[in-house]
């Protein structure tokens, strides 16, 4: 047992371990860096606040573990990346030797081999490095750590004596708050009881009051977050488009992309053809992921049938580790996500296992060592790809070259100014024509414009063509930020070039939209005040003062309006 756990935590050092020199990368600048919260707020607010949880707008995503184990980090590290990276790696060695623990517990015996080999492959496959090497995804990690102990307690209450009721009830309280706390590291976890049930009634290893239990403490978790979501659906409008076909076909590629990419890692990316699925449609891309998933599902069931019930108990896991990642309980953003594989690597692995069950121990162990040699290269080549931003989007963008996200990061990390205008215009270029990447890509390129080389003439239509489309496909059907923001760069270089009252036509209307968007009540009013005072302009003066009440109006304390307001009273009256 020793020596299989030394050899697991090994391993896994060599898969991930270069990851503790990677930096910061993509979501990481909106969860950690630009997030002063994790550095100031109490864990009451983290926990139930989710803008206490990301620097931006985005309020329909709840991770309070993780927002929890940032602050811990942000307040011993403050925010060096190493920091970050060990806590992750930390987590997932626990959940290495937790994985072969659990195994060697919950399957029938002789659960030795498919253990071991379940265990290497969690420690070492490339599917998890996002969840290892990317600071932003480690609710993940999170959640695999607490359902496994929930499991481990849940099994622990079957191996209680006859008669120790209240040692019992102890460990069901145990397992329904470790299953609660699985859901808290990310909503995924909600496979568990369905997991649990299907123990029961298959291995026999884990009661009905265990399962019970499961399914109180990720039901007690879903409320909580639904309740610090304000009521925002499980399943959130698609970015497909939202039909039902779409969705359907969305998870079934993405379960479709996800075992074949178990099976041959090869490829991975954090971003996959997405483009060309909203254009070709679903059901072009439907057809072999499609058969896939249905192959898989029907081996569950033909395994059952035929008595195999350990196999088709750890293919069902598989699956049903994956279902909540699929977009049918919260949409995903991109096709596929690598690290919503991450639950489900302990029992792919434990597949082939199975095979060498009950035969000599050296077999297993060859087993195991073949795995890592052919997946610890594949993990480090991996994990380089984390190194930063651009080491991150220059990968991305030799999987799929038509990828807007990519050029978009690539120019958010470039330094140079020439390079991130070329980035920003080669976005511009590969978004399909009339597409809501269109629309952000233009809005990013007609900023830079704008502020960064100060080509109005150039700015001006790639801003207006932006905005039109940001109106087009609003999220939900309503504005969002994204194009408030857009309405206030268009508004000021329409004012910087001599066009001021349709700036200020620009800016009432998109007020009339959001009135409740308070950015742009301190747009408009700057752009009001500076119009006064470069020209002299008494009417442009008292719009600007009427302009700052409406927004002092909504927030008296903002402290930009509080800015604007003592500037307007010592700004020199016109001559």
């Amino acid at each position: 047992m020793r020596g299989a756990l030394a050899w697991l935590l090994l391993v896994a050092l060599l898969a991930h371990g270069t990851g503790l020199a990677n930096g910061f990368v993509y979501d990481d600048h909106r969860f950690i860096v630009e997030n002063g919260a994790l550095q100031s707020a109490g864990v009451g607010r983290l926990v139930l606040d989710p803008g206490a949880q990301t620097a931006d707008s985005d309020r329909d995503v709840y991770r309070p573990l993780r927002a929890l184990g940032h602050a811990f980090d942000a307040r011993t590290w403050g925010l060096r990346p190493f920091g970050f990276h060990l806590h992750s790696l930390v987590v997932h060695l626990l959940n290495v030797c937790l994985g072969h623990a659990l195994l060697r517990r919950l399957l029938p015996a002789p659960s030795q081999a498919p253990a071991l080999l379940g265990a290497t492959v969690l420690a070492t496959h490339p599917l998890g490095v996002e969840v290892v090497g990317w600071a932003s995804s480690r609710g993940d990690l999170y959640a695999v750590c607490f359902a496994m102990l929930a499991l481990l307690a849940v099994l622990r209450t079957d191996a209680a004596r006859p008669g120790a009721g209240a040692r019992r009830l102890a460990w069901l309280c145990l397992a329904a708050a470790l299953a609660a706390l699985a859901t808290m590291g990310k909503e995924s976890a909600a496979w568990l009881p369905i997991a649990g049930f299907l123990a029961w009634r298959w291995l026999g290893r884990i009661g009905g009051a265990g399962v019970t239990a499961l399914a109180a403490g990720v039901g007690a978790a879903l409320v909580l977050r639904q309740a610090a979501l304000a009521g925002l659906p499980l399943s959130q409008t698609a970015p497909h488009g939202g039909s039902a076909l779409a969705q359907v076909a969305w998870a079934f590629y993405g379960t479709g992309r996800t075992l074949a990419a178990i099976a041959w890692p090869a490829g991975l990316s954090v971003e996959y053809p997405q483009t060309r699925w909203m254009t070709l449609g679903p059901a072009v891309w439907i057809a072999w992921p499609t058969c896939l998933g249905v192959a898989a599902l029907a081996t569950v069931l033909i395994a059952r049938r035929r008595g195999r019930r350990t196999a088709a108990f750890l293919l069902a896991w598989v699956l049903l580790a994956w279902f909540p990642s699929s977009s049918l309980l919260v949409t995903l953003r991109s096709l596929v996500n690598d690290r919503g594989s991450y639950p489900c690597l302990l029992a792919a692995g434990a597949l082939p296992g199975l095979l060498l069950a009950g035969r000599s121990p050296r077999a297993a162990w060859g087993a195991s060592v073949a795995v890592a040699l052919l997946l610890v290269p594949l993990g480090v080549q991996r994990t380089a790809v984390f190194h930063d931003d651009a080491s991150l989007w220059r990968d991305a963008l030799r999987h799929d070259p038509s990828s807007v996200r990519a050029h978009l990061g690539l120019a958010a990390a470039a330094d140079d100014p020439e390079a991130r205008q070329r980035e920003f215009q080669a976005a511009l270029d590969v978004a399909p024509p009339g597409s809501r990447m269109r629309g952000i890509a233009g809005a990013r390129l007609g900023d830079f414009l704008l502020r960064g080389s100060g080509d109005l003439a150039a700015a001006l239509p790639v801003l207006r063509e932006s905005l039109e489309l940001q109106r087009q496909h609003r999220d939900r059907g309503l504005p969002g930020p994204d194009e408030a923001a857009t309405a206030g760069s268009l508004a000021e270089c329409l004012l910087q070039l001599g066009q001021a009252e349709e700036s200020d036509r620009v800016m009432q209307e998109a007020l009339r939209e959001q009135p409740g968007q308070i950015m742009l009540h301190v747009k408009r009013t700057a752009l009001l005040l500076f119009r006064a005072e470069r020209d002299q302009d008494d009417a442009a003066r008292a719009a600007a003062r009427a302009a700052l009440e409406e927004g002092l109006a909504r927030d008296p304390e903002h402290p930009l309006l509080r800015a604007l307001q003592q500037r307007l009273g010592e700004s020199p009256q016109p001559r």
